[in-house]
């Protein structure tokens, strides 16, 4: 029988893993289009598995892994940011930006004066560029310069990197106060928008509370949004009418779990594309609300849409990982996964900087 702390690790590589796995799916689909042109492509069901004839590449430089975009590799770095930030006592916000300042020099190709030794930056797959977003690229530009970013975007840029946050927070007891804040601040060093930072802070909860709960139902999982919304009004007590449109949103995307339309046309007609993260957060609830005991659906629902696939794919995956595990990922999304082994460490390496003796998960 399986102890606590060894069913709360595999939940903790499963959320990470399955991140990628979703994004890895969705990443060749990100720009094609509508449900209808993926269709056209891939066939009536959509896209249902790794397509690793990456089309942008040249022949030679095409290869038989699937590939993950700029979400998990930000992602890597977000937890190599926090283990910075554990192991020198640092703040966490300091060490996780000065993380991903470290993945920008590799985008962009500049030298940027960091404070620590980062092995991830050796890496060569991690400093190829995957569709990197816009304002991550500025806003860390500007505070590579030693200022500080200023903008309105409530791009999913920030959501789609901040898993490792809830996951940390999970183990180390941290309150989902203080999950909440630590996610929302993550996000907030290249996306401004409140929007942008209330996704990001109920994201993190959510997925903190699915590795510490057994999660077997649709109502069991509406219970965790419900109550990450609650923390997440809470910590920035806001009655605002942003607020109130990110707390519709999330309704939304609950009330449409038993919509009789087809997944994709629910998401393209009635939630969004998934550009901006609330919208980003709400096809993921719904997607892990329909397939809440099925990876391979809620995969194919996450990312065959009209909007950031990828980004869709990934905070999906990082949240029905959480619940399901690692070892309910289908063989099919691990075998071709690119740097595997990698994430399954980085995981691990999350776990093992935390006291989780005495965890229980109800």
């Amino acid at each position: 029988m399986e102890t606590m702390n060894e069913i709360f690790k595999d939940k903790v590589r499963g959320s990470i893993i399955a991140g990628a796995c979703g994004d890895a799916l969705g990443y060749i689909v990100e720009f094609v289009g509508s449900y209808t042109a993926i269709v056209r492509h891939y066939g009536e069901r959509g896209l249902t598995d790794y397509d690793t004839n990456y089309y942008w590449l040249k022949e030679d430089d095409r290869c038989k892994k699937a590939l993950f975009s700029d979400d998990t590799q930000m992602t890597l770095y977000t937890i190599e940011g926090l283990l910075e930030g554990i192991n020198t006592g640092k703040p966490i916000i300091d060490t996780i930006r000065d993380s991903y300042l470290v993945w920008y020099t590799g985008q962009v190709g500049e030298n940027v004066k960091i404070s620590y030794d980062s092995p991830l930056s050796r890496i060569e797959e991690l400093n190829q560029r995957r569709a990197p977003g816009n304002t991550c690229l500025s806003s860390l530009s500007v505070l590579a310069d030693g200022s500080l970013p200023w903008n309105d975007s409530k791009g999913c840029g920030g959501i789609m990197r901040i898993a490792p946050i809830g996951l940390y927070g999970a183990a180390n007891g941290w309150s989902l106060q203080r999950i909440a804040d630590i996610a929302g601040k993550a996000a907030e060093l290249t996306h401004l928008h409140p929007l942008s930072t209330y996704s990001s802070a109920a994201c993190a909860v959510i997925i903190a509370l699915c590795t510490k709960t057994t999660v077997t139902t649709p109502e069991d999982f509406r219970n965790i949004i419900a109550e990450a919304i609650n923390v997440v009004t809470e910590v920035y007590e806001v009655k605002s009418r942003l607020m109130a449109e990110f707390r519709r949103t999330v309704s939304n995307a609950i009330s449409l779990e038993s919509d009789p339309r087809p997944d994709w046309e629910v998401i393209e007609d009635s939630i969004g594309g998934g550009w901006v993260a609330e919208e980003t957060l709400a096809i993921a609830l719904f997607s892990v609300l329909r397939h809440i005991d099925d990876f391979n659906a809620c995969m194919i629902c996450a990312v065959n849409h009209g909007g950031d696939s990828d980004s869709t794919g990934a905070v999906a995956g990082n949240i029905l990982g959480a619940i399901l595990g690692y070892t309910a990922i289908p063989q099919k999304f691990l075998t071709r996964l690119q740097l595997k082994d990698l994430l399954s460490d980085y995981a691990d390496k999350l776990v093992s900087a935390c006291p989780i003796s005495t965890l229980t998960i109800v």
